[in-house]
């Protein structure tokens, strides 16, 4: 019996110290993440060089890092929209028509995935709320496309069907969170409705005004959403182990 408590007890112990081990892995992975997107918006801003690309392409390779340490699950389909995520944002950065359009369509499957993501978690899916909630999100983004349609060249309709997507997944968040009112669906609407002003700022800066405070802005609301949105996965995930 004493040799049972004992055993119980060192359990506990290591059980505990794991735990702690863990969190504060998690947390400096955090840090490092929120730390290289601050740098990369600093670069951004004086144009230096020497760090910009290298900042830049960091960003989602280590928050997969934080999400494979820090999850239950390690959800293929989430990592793989990181991967295409990625690919877009390299992309982007070539500035080639060529390379936008290929940007473009690795943007769609990224959105696709997300909402398949999302689309899986939402139990009671309310379609007729959905695509109405989603109408206001499709407006805004037609509009900002008939801005800027004479830039888009071959983009114009992948473009219109990452509309189509990021609208769908924007109502998606926004009926979730009105009648399911918990941590998971915050996080949830926070990340969708930052991912919806982020693609229009983007739009605004890339093809339309160029002004330094979209861009600056594009960069922040870029970390902080797909942040909002690793923390809506370990929600999912920790609440499936319950």
């Amino acid at each position: 019996m004493i040799f049972n408590r004992g055993w119980f007890r060192k359990k506990i112990i290591t059980l505990s110290m794991d735990f702690q081990r863990k969190h504060t892995v998690i947390q400096g992975f955090s840090i490092c993440y929120f730390t290289i997107i601050i740098l990369y918006s600093i670069c951004v801003y004086f144009d230096f060089q020497p760090l910009k690309f290298s900042l830049g392409f960091l960003r989602i390779p280590v928050l997969m890092l934080l999400y494979f340490y820090a999850s239950r699950e390690r959800n293929l389909i989430y990592f793989s929209a990181l991967l295409f995520y990625q690919i877009t944002s390299v992309l982007f950065n070539v500035n080639t028509e060529i390379a936008l359009f290929w940007a473009v369509l690795f943007s769609d499957v990224f959105r696709f995935l997300l909402v398949v993501l999302v689309f899986k978690t939402i139990e009671d899916k309310r379609w007729c709320i959905t695509i109405m909630t989603s109408i206001p999100f499709l407006i805004i983004y037609f509009y900002l496309i008939d801005l800027i349609k004479d830039s888009l060249g071959k983009g114009y309709i992948p473009w219109i069907v990452n509309g189509f997507l990021t609208a769908y997944l924007g109502g998606l968040a926004v009926t979730n969170y009105a009648f399911k009112d918990d941590r998971k669906s915050f996080w949830l609407v926070l990340s969708a409705l930052l991912f919806v002003i982020q693609i229009a700022l983007f739009f605004m800066n890339k093809f339309y005004l160029k002004q330094q405070v979209f861009l600056q802005l594009v960069i922040l609301l870029y970390g902080i959403s797909h942040y909002t949105f690793y923390k809506f996965m370990i929600i999912k995930e920790d609440e499936g182990m319950e």
